[in-house]
């Protein structure tokens, strides 16, 4: 039958039939699109989480708890160093003599440094100002016979080194041969970029007051007395202190540095690496934060605008530099914990709380009892290598 014979209900017919058909084509068409919608937000969902568990999985992550891998006694939890670590030979360390010596020349300066610390005002006038004397003086400034703002000290006296350069040119070279109780009358004109628009280029004259120049006191065991009574009674025995105190820092220094040098591990423990990982993270990340901040109240600007800015290493690179620096660093702590066992070392409650001390009033609350007791271990041993190394 043709179209054109159709009736009229035929044609109705045949033409609901069609629209139904085409309804279903694209209701399947919606479907599948949907479907396609759903399958590609979850894979892309997948691929986020996937790329935050990887991060995670190949950044260390940083961490303040210092006791977290250690036992109460401050040793390594689970190892035996003797299983990881090429023991150190410690009972036969040489240190040489001219490594931890205290000369003259050193005691020299350390006690000059002392008599500049407690310089005295004098008001002989028989001492002439000669370079590098540090003098008190007052001054009036006037520019065409006005005061200028900043040209006077009010009475209130100021220290000057000559020949430091702090003031004006020829200011200073004015006021050498001069006397406490002088007046100097200082002529000088203002450089034209000078800092003040309204001195630049200007003549001024300064009327300066030399109240006094600075002397050292002399070195005797009067001075001991006063100044180091907690140390010493006269000048003898403070040299003996210097030259002691300073010849066993030096040799803890040495010996520091001669384990940090020498310890060596044939394998370490993952989990051990790991938990050094973190802390050394922690250590860099809170000098960041801390410079950052600090430099921020001062300046209003923080020297570096992100981490990888302050290590200088793309992440990549520092995770590097942080495993290779927890593997010498688990044989450093290695090392320290067999020596202690090896040498009968114990800890007293005196020597802990000596370390704790020395780590600061907030170390408890900061690194742990274990850390701290870590720590104490490592300053038993090094005290035991100072009475027991020779020395040559």
């Amino acid at each position: 039958m043709s179209e054109n014979n159709m009736t009229k209900s035929q044609a109705k017919r045949k033409a609901r039939q069609e629209a139904n058909q085409k309804s279903k084509r694209e209701a399947k068409r919606t479907k599948l699109t949907t479907n396609l919608i759903i399958v590609l937000v979850i894979a892309l969902f997948a691929a986020g989480i996937g790329s935050f568990v990887y991060y995670r999985m190949t950044t260390t992550q940083a961490s303040s708890d210092y006791s977290a891998y250690l036992n109460e006694d401050g040793t390594i939890k689970g190892i035996n160093p003797t299983d990881y670590i090429t023991p150190l030979d410690y009972k036969n360390i040489v240190v040489p003599q001219s490594e931890i010596e205290y000369t003259e020349d050193e005691m020299t300066s350390a006690i000059d440094s002392l008599l500049t610390s407690n310089k005295i005002a004098s008001t002989d006038a028989t001492l002439a100002a000669v370079e590098g004397d540090t003098l008190n003086i007052d001054y009036v400034g006037t520019v065409d016979g006005i005061e200028f703002e900043g040209g006077s000290t009010n009475g209130a006296g100021t220290d000057l080194v000559l020949g430091s350069g702090s003031y004006v040119d020829d200011f200073e070279e004015q006021l050498y041969g001069s006397h406490p109780g002088d007046f100097v009358t200082v002529e000088v004109t203002f450089p034209e970029d000078y800092t003040s628009e309204d001195l630049q280029g200007k003549d001024a004259v300064f009327e300066v007051t030399v109240n006094s120049i600075y002397v050292l006191p002399d070195f005797t065991d009067e001075f001991v007395t006063e100044h180091l009574s907690d140390v010493a009674s006269t000048v003898e025995e403070y040299k003996e202190y210097l030259k002691t105190t300073n010849e066993a820092s030096a040799l803890q220094n040495y010996l520091v540095t001669y384990i940090n040098e020498n310890a060596s591990a044939t394998s370490v423990d993952e989990g051990h690496v790991k938990y050094l990982k973190g802390i050394i993270k922690n250590d860099h990340e809170t000098y960041y934060n801390s410079y950052n901040q600090t430099m921020m109240l001062y300046t209003g600007t923080p020297v570096y605008n992100n981490f990888s800015e302050f290590t200088g290493m793309s992440n990549k690179e520092f995770e590097t530099y942080l495993d290779e620096q927890a593997r010498k660093r688990a044989a450093i702590d290695m090392t320290f914990q067999h020596i202690f066992t090896d040498a009968g070392l114990s800890i007293s409650d005196d020597d802990y709380q000596a370390t704790a001390t020395a780590m600061g009033s907030t170390a408890f609350d900061s690194y742990g009892k274990r850390y701290i007791m870590q720590m104490t271990i490592q300053d038993m041993v090094i005290s035991y290598l100072m009475e027991n190394v020779t020395i040559q």
